[in-house]
């Protein structure tokens, strides 16, 4: 299975867990490959949110650029964007943006952060 049908996978997984919860979510096909959009929009009546997934063993890297991206997409729609992250055997995760370390050419989350992360439960209070 190719790097982008896994990704898929996961971010199909977290949309129908966020689905199973009474949240609508859209999901942005192809978001990694235009980079101008989170991987999931979540509305209810009284919760909205954006998602960009990763699911990977060890905490995620994401460029700047890409960052920046949903710093802008974040201050325009007026909605929170978290890191949602997946590791393996652990429940997903969910960090906003300013919990991101920068690093080089990245922003990232490490290893060590993964209990500081939000719980879905403490994202959807």
């Amino acid at each position: 299975m190719s790097h982008y049908a896994k990704g898929a996978a996961f971010e199909r997984q977290l949309r129908d867990l966020l689905r199973a919860k009474g949240l609508v979510v859209v999901r942005s096909a192809s978001s990694g490959v235009d980079g101008v959009s989170p991987d999931l929009v979540v509305l209810s009546s009284r919760k909205k949110f954006a998602v960009e997934c990763k699911a990977w063993q060890h905490g995620p890297s994401i460029e700047k650029p890409k960052i920046e991206i949903m710093r802008e997409w974040q201050r325009g729609a007026g909605v929170p964007v978290y890191v949602a992250w997946k590791a393996p055997r652990k429940e997903w995760k969910f960090f906003p943006l300013d919990a991101l370390r920068e690093t080089g050419m990245a922003c990232v989350i490490g290893d060590k952060d993964w209990g500081m992360g939000l719980t879905l439960e403490e994202v959807l209070k």
